[in-house]
């Protein structure tokens, strides 16, 4: 006597959220609450968790000023006591360790810069961190071609 097995599928995972331009605008609209600009922080603190993430808007436009002017929002400025400021990282400096990341990691991605940068056994002490990266070249994608154009 043979007995019936049922077939059970195995459970899934579900994949990545993939949003296009118009799903990521409006979320970017909707998050700024009728207000002309929102801040990274801000849109941070706002958003739930099926929102998608300030990371995604700087790799999908390029920055998170260009993803606000795409959305119809105002571009958010350099503090006024900011500018003309000058850093201890020269753009010169900047493209030189984002070429030292790559020939010591053979990656330039944000995780693998701020990996190798703050590794616990050999830390970079004169790589600037990521986020200065980004405000100083604008958008990560615009250093990291820079560093290797």
């Amino acid at each position: 006597m043979t007995s019936l097995q049922h077939h059970v599928p195995a459970p899934t995972k579900p994949g990545p959220v993939v949003y296009t331009d118009r799903q990521l605008l409006n979320a970017l609209r909707r998050l700024a609450l009728n207000e002309p600009t929102i801040g990274r922080r801000t849109f941070d603190q706002r958003r739930h968790s099926s929102d998608p993430t300030s990371q995604l808007y700087e790799r999908r436009f390029g920055s998170w000023s260009r993803a606000l002017e795409t959305a119809g929002l105002t571009s958010i400025e350099q503090p006024r006591h900011l500018q003309g400021a000058t850093t201890k990282w020269t753009e010169p400096a900047i493209l030189e360790a984002l070429r030292n990341c790559q020939r010591c990691t053979g990656s330039t991605t944000v995780a693998a810069y701020e990996a190798w940068r703050t590794d616990a056994d050999c830390p970079q002490s004169d790589a600037p961190p990521a986020t200065t990266i980004r405000f100083r070249m604008r958008s990560w994608s615009r250093a990291t071609q820079l560093a290797f154009d």
